[in-house]
Parts: C-alpha cells; structure tokens; sequence
C-alpha cells in the first residue's frame, strides 16, 4: 500500500484481500444527482442524433432505453467522451458527503484526468458512465486490469508515473442485483497476468491472455448506490445484463501520489 493512503479496514479490504470493498452507499439524494446527471446528457445525445425519437425515449426512460435502441446506431451514439460528466456536474459529485467519506478511508486524492482513445485531456476531471442492455454480450468487455490500460494510454508512455496509485470506483445506478453489476476474481491482483494490448488505430483496449477458472469469477451482488471499489490491479469486467432493464453504472479513478 502507498505511503499516501490511509490505512482503513476499508483501504485494507482494497490493498490486502479480496482486492475490492462495498462498505460505503450514496445516500437517495446523492444518488438523485447521478441519475440526473445522466438523464440529461443521455437525453440531450438522443435529442441531437435522433431528435425524431427523443420524446418517445424520454417517455419509457433510461431503464428502457433497449426497447428502442434497435432504431439507432448504439455504438455510434455512445463513444465514451459522450458519457462524461460536464466539469459543473462533476464540481457538484465532488461537493457530495461520499467524497469526504472516501477521503477518510483512502486519504486525500485527485480525480483522474479524461482518457479516451489515444486522447487524454489533462486538467480534465473524469467522471463517466456505461449503459448495458439486456442480453447483449457485445456491451461488456473482457476480463481485464485497469493497470493494463493505464500503461497502455499515452501511445504506450503510460497515464501516470511509476509512483502512483489508482484506486477504482464502480458505482451501479439503474442496476438489478445478482442478474447484472460486475464480475470481479478476489484476490487476482496479487499477482501477475498474461495480457496484451489491440489497438485499432483510434482506439485501445487491454484484455487477459491466459484462462481464469469460472468459478474464480464473483458477481458482485450491489443494489443501486453501493460503490465497489477495487484494487488497479483487480480482474474485473462487467457481467452480461441478464435482468430486464437497462444496466446503468458510473466509473471513477481516485488518484494517489
């Protein structure tokens, strides 16, 4: 564990074992704010790409958002620099009580700087969601660690120096426990995984390259609101959505030096 962070049962659970913790819940107006956040934004995209469909999307809400989605290009409309959070929004997760509770069990930290594809955009405070529809395997990744990624970003030069840690906050909105959230093996980040890095030329993902039994794999049971915050260096990926609704869920990186 870094000397910056602060030793916790909870920084403990994440450093030591399992490797994740899912001690602290937003409180119902904390989580208010998310959904709002990401209601809007999700509307506006629609209302911009497909202003002929907007009223009808935000008639069945976010949680339905698959009964439609076969009427526009999903892939097209939901690159990630689309699902983050505006700077004012983001100013306004960070006044929230969650964020002093984080600091009390991890010490002080910064939000990572935005990365997607080969962009980072540093000063950029980054805060960003997922949607995951119901039975489609092509809308979750595969097992991975964010390490990977980190190293990867930057044309290979890596997001942060060597001296730094990550910590990751998963964090489901619309959810529906024990039929979709994330998939996370206890205990994989103490020690080393085979991956390699496909890049397609705009954009880079990271995945494992050797077998993890199944029966390592946890779903992590989460109601909407719980944070799963897990080790850099954690095997994780989301589950696919085997409920009925649209899965909806919020990804934070706290930085420490």
């Amino acid at each position: 564990m870094s000397a910056a962070i602060a030793q916790t049962e909870i920084s403990r659970k994440v450093f030591e074992q399992p490797g994740y913790a899912t001690d602290l819940r937003l409180t119902p107006p904390e989580l208010g704010l998310f959904e709002d956040c990401i209601t809007t934004q999700w509307l506006s995209r629609i209302r911009e790409r497909y202003p002929q469909l907007a009223d009808r999307f935000a008639e069945l809400g976010l949680r339905n958002y698959h009964l439609l989605s076969d009427q526009v290009d999903h892939a097209q409309l939901w690159p990630k620099q689309y699902r983050l959070f505006p700077a004012p929004w983001v100013q306004r997760i960070k006044a929230c009580p969650i964020m002093a509770r984080l600091q009390e069990c991890f010490g002080e930290f910064a939000i990572s700087d935005v990365a997607y594809g080969h962009t980072i955009e540093a000063g950029r405070e980054e805060i960003y969601w997922r949607l995951v529809r119901p039975h489609a395997p092509g809308d979750v990744g595969p097992l991975h660690a964010d390490k990977w990624f980190h190293e990867a970003l930057g044309s290979g030069y890596g997001m942060f120096a060597p001296d730094v840690t990550t910590v990751k906050i998963w964090l489901p909105v619309f959810c529906e426990p024990g039929r979709n959230g994330i998939i996370v093996v206890p205990g994989s980040h103490q020690r080393e995984w085979r991956h390699r890095n496909i890049d397609n030329g705009s954009y880079v993902t990271t995945q494992i390259d050797e077998e993890v039994a199944a029966e390592s794999c946890v779903l992590v049971s989460t109601e909407p609101g719980t944070l799963v915050i897990f080790n850099e260096r954690l095997l994780h990926r989301g589950a696919v959505n085997l409920g009925n609704f649209s899965r909806v869920s919020v990804e934070i990186t706290m930085v420490f030096q």
